[in-house]
């Protein structure tokens, strides 16, 4: 039972710090503050995290990936197969990514825009947030890739330029949604239609 209650303390001290966090932004996020909302004692935080920076190493891995791993391989092996429609493969990813950001949207997104704020001091949030790109990058790409070799996707424009404005294109969205606009997937991926033939 004890062991349960830990999991249970760690877990609501993540959820705590990760609200907050996209209220206030992580500098202005304080352990007292965090274990207030929970109602729990500063030294219980101490029992899971060493620091504010190891609870937002966890709050990156826990909260703010988008899901990568888990679609990766499924995309991947999809592409492997023949014959392969990609339109169907970027609307999975596009539906993916949005539903990886959670029940609230907003918090999802100004969390995240927190973190890069924060990242230009903080070397392993800059790594974290490169690695995080690069995958997604390498992930659309190979899509947009498969779609050119198949006549599926135009050609005039290189591979990688679609995929930077495809990853763009997720980011732009975010920064409407903060700015209260509602966010359609069907919208997002009737975007893409100018670069299908």
């Amino acid at each position: 039972m004890k062991y349960a209650t830990g999991i249970e303390t760690k877990k609501r001290i993540v959820d705590a710090a990760f609200k907050l966090m996209a209220h206030r932004g992580f500098d202005a996020l304080s352990i007292d503050d965090i274990m207030k909302s929970i109602g729990r004692t500063k030294g219980s935080f101490y029992v899971h995290f060493n620091s504010k920076e190891e609870l937002l190493y966890e709050i990156m891995e826990t909260r703010l990936d988008r899901g990568y791993n888990q679609l990766a391989d499924e995309i991947l092996e999809e592409l492997s197969r023949e014959p392969c429609q990609v339109r169907p493969l970027l609307e999975k990813i596009t539906k993916e990514v949005y539903s990886s950001l959670g029940e609230n949207r907003l918090t999802w997104t100004s969390a995240f825009y927190h973190l890069l704020i924060h990242s230009r001091k903080n070397e392993v949030v800059q790594t974290w947030l490169k690695s995080n790109a690069e995958q997604w990058s390498s992930l659309l790409n190979h899509v947009v890739e498969k779609g050119q070799e198949t006549g599926q996707i135009r050609t005039d424009v290189d591979a990688q330029v679609i995929t930077n404005m495809m990853m763009g294109i997720v980011m732009g969205y975010d920064i409407l949604y903060m700015i209260d606009r509602p966010v359609n997937d069907e919208e997002v991926n009737l975007i893409h239609d100018w670069m299908f033939v």
